[in-house]
């Protein structure tokens, strides 16, 4: 009997122990099935243009997370789980060769494309020769996306604000007839400055001045005394960042301009009140997100919180061109059921529907850029009046 009772005692301890190492093993397993798909970032860490957007790089890990949260993506039974690798293009061309080099070497074959023009552009020949798949947040020429780049890509294209925005104006602000275009002498605006003064014509308004200012430029009072004396009833800024924005606003209104001022983009909406003086914080507006509003998707709400959590800066626009890029890329891969460049670039060409970070969109671009290479999606407003945001999303 005793020996029976050491036997059951031993069993019980074997059954014991195998429950407690059977998770472990699970878990050990499960690692084992698990993949990783590495993504390239590149983006402003050093130089002048970091303080526009190294908020991007900023980004990237809670970007990671949160796409990792959702399940990652599985291509053909297999899981991959999302990693992002940065590198900063240091606010140059040969910086952003530079860095895409280096990651093309380390065999990444996916980027989230510079979100500067000129980075981008510059990145084209060595991109396009290796098969690398690029796509960006928010793009604005035809110098980017166009039939001889088969592998770049817009998240969203600025353009397809430009109706939204002169729709707004006209709807809340009928009296304006003479508009006045202060923009940057970016190397990709032009495909969006023509556009804007296609839209101008197209509704009776008359463009009574435009000038491009240059990049870095800080002192827009000469550029904006002689748009004033145009006597315009609004300024289109085109695209701009916040400093940029900021300081047309605030130096225009000191000139006693009182007149709306708007852009298919300026800048992240809170930081922009942050940065005007009180009393001039009215009659903005811009295709862009308030990422505070209460009225914002889900998943974006969800983003914020995993950024508020990691970054010691505040939530702003600029971290969600991050996943405005790669949620979509991350949907095309899973849709081709590849990681081949070319599948993946077939697969995004073909998507009738896709969702977005603001809704549910489509692939387009045939219309402008020649290829269908841009996501058409709603188009989230702001507007600024005394201080404070109205938000809403425009769908058409």
């Amino acid at each position: 009997m005793e020996k029976v009772r050491s036997v059951l005692i031993v069993y019980c301890l074997l059954v014991i122990l195998a429950l407690f190492s059977l998770p472990s093993f699970l878990v050990q397993e499960a690692a084992a099935q698990t993949k990783t798909l590495k993504i390239g970032l590149i983006s402003s860490m050093t130089g002048p243009m970091a303080a526009g957007f190294k908020n991007i790089i900023d980004a990237a890990k809670p970007a990671e997370d949160l796409m990792n949260k959702r399940g990652g993506i599985t291509i053909k039974g297999q899981k991959y789980l999302i990693e992002i690798v940065t590198e900063d293009d240091q606010s140059s061309p040969s910086g952003a060769v530079a860095a895409a080099s280096k990651l093309i070497q380390g065999g990444i074959k996916f980027f989230i494309a510079p979100q500067f023009p000129g980075s981008n552009i510059a990145i084209a020949p060595i991109a396009e020769e290796a098969k690398i798949l690029r796509i960006k947040g928010l793009g604005i020429g035809k110098e980017e996306v166009g039939p001889n780049l088969r592998y770049s890509f817009y998240a969203f294209a600025d353009i397809y604000t430009i109706p939204f925005c002169y729709d707004y104006l006209k709807k809340n602000y009928p009296k304006v007839k003479k508009i006045a275009i202060v923009t940057p002498d970016d190397p990709g605006g032009r495909t969006i400055r023509e556009a804007t003064e296609k839209e101008i014509q197209k509704r009776g308004l008359e463009l009574v001045f435009e000038e491009a200012f240059k990049i870095g430029t800080e002192d827009f009072y000469p550029i904006l005394t002689k748009a004033l004396e145009k006597k315009p009833d609004a300024i289109d800024v085109v695209i701009s960042i916040p400093p940029w924005a900021a300081g047309i606003i605030n130096q225009s209104r000191e000139l006693g301009f009182t007149g709306p001022i708007y852009a298919t983009i300026m800048a992240d909406a809170n930081m922009l009140v942050g940065m005007l003086n009180p009393k001039y914080a009215y009659d903005i507006f811009q295709g862009s997100p308030d990422v505070f509003s209460p009225k914002m998707t889900q998943i974006v709400k969800d983003f914020r919180v995993l950024v508020e959590q990691q970054i010691k800066t505040p939530f702003n626009m600029d971290h969600t061109l991050v996943i405005e890029a790669l949620y979509p890329l991350l949907q095309g891969i899973e849709k081709a059921q590849s990681l081949d460049t070319d599948k993946v670039v077939a697969a995004l060409e073909n998507m009738k529907s896709i969702d977005t970070i603001f809704g549910q969109g489509k692939m387009a671009g045939q219309d402008i850029f020649g290829i269908n290479h841009a996501i058409f999606r709603p188009v989230p407003l702001s507007r600024i009046m005394n201080g404070k945001i109205e938000f809403e999303l425009l769908e058409k």
